[in-house]
């Protein structure tokens, strides 16, 4: 009898679970293990290349048909709310990036990093190098675009945390020297939308549990060039 049971409680929990992994799967599609891949990274992930790779084997690229912006809403509850970079698709929209290679292994593990967004395929068209490499003809190309349900612009109950813009302007900057593109961070800025005067100076205490090194310094000179002194008005906890 108690066995009858535990099996109908295992059925049900597959049951259960089963949709949660057809969405998710839908989501976060498995790569193609015999094609070359290809990430874009926009955020976190452009920082992130220069601290495991220094960008090798990358390309600066500009995405078209994507807007990038502080768009994403993250965190509820007893969870830490804040706006997140984020990309929505966008006719006539184009920003820079980067376009690194990836494998099905690691794709697999920032997926699991992933919840406000899904991983999207796009064509190789849609990118155009920023420096004299060419773009691969072959392969799988993926961004993370934000989730329909997760798109938000800035608010006071949804800020824009500053350690997150400096790990985002840092990168560009890193970009910037690595490929003698010296234009490239302002076109960060230039190409990112929603920039709000609801900030969060978190830089005493970021809420990564390791920070990002950053270069304060430029960072707070790019954004010193965004209209109606927006970083002006920074507010601190």
């Amino acid at each position: 009898m108690f066995l009858d049971e535990i099996h109908t409680k295992e059925r049900g929990a597959l049951l259960f679970l089963y949709p949660f992994i057809a969405r998710a799967s839908e989501c976060y599609p498995v790569a193609d293990q015999n094609s070359p891949q290809y990430m874009i990274g926009y955020g976190d992930l452009l920082y992130g290349q220069s601290e495991n790779r220094n960008y090798q084997h990358a390309i600066p690229v500009k995405v078209d048909g994507y807007k990038r912006g502080w768009l994403t809403k993250s965190g509820a509850g007893d969870t830490l709310k804040k706006t997140d970079l984020g990309v929505m698709q966008s006719v006539g929209s184009v920003f820079n990036g980067i376009l690194f290679p990836i494998t099905p292994s690691e794709i697999r593990y920032t997926d699991r990093q992933q919840i406000q967004t899904c991983r999207i395929q796009i064509r190789s068209d849609q990118l155009a190098a920023m420096t004299s490499s060419r773009i691969p003809e072959q392969g799988q190309f993926w961004i993370y675009q934000t989730r329909a349900k997760f798109y938000e612009k800035p608010s006071s109950d949804y800020p824009i945390r500053i350690s997150a813009v400096d790990e985002f302007l840092t990168g560009c900057i890193r970009v910037a020297e690595q490929f003698q593109l010296k234009s490239y961070p302002e076109e960060c800025v230039a190409t990112t939308w929603f920039w709000s005067s609801h900030w969060v100076n978190d830089r005493p205490q970021p809420l990564k549990p390791k920070p990002a090194q950053v270069d304060r310094k430029a960072v707070n000179k790019l954004l010193e060039s965004l209209e109606g002194d927006i970083f002006g008005q920074v507010r601190a906890y």
